[in-house]
């Protein structure tokens, strides 16, 4: 995928949603990563975790977030 493709892919995301709590989260995500981009530093196993974290959500094997806040309760 381009950056272009990226950055379309995100904005369809985003405007397939009007879950509140979700835009939130991943307003602050970004903004977080945007701020930090140039100081992270992963791991070979960190990169393993993230990498298993996307093949997850390719999968289908994921979460809601409801059942996520849940469980912190």
């Amino acid at each position: 995928m381009s950056l272009r493709e990226y950055q379309e892919a995100i904005k369809s995301l985003v405007d397939s949603t009007s879950n509140e709590m979700l835009l939130k989260h991943w307003k602050k995500q970004l903004e977080w990563d945007i701020k930090h981009q140039n100081e992270l530093e992963l791991s070979p196993e960190e990169w393993s975790l993230v990498k298993e974290g996307i093949a997850d959500y390719e999968s289908g094997n994921v979460i809601s977030l409801e059942e996520f806040t849940g469980k912190r309760e």
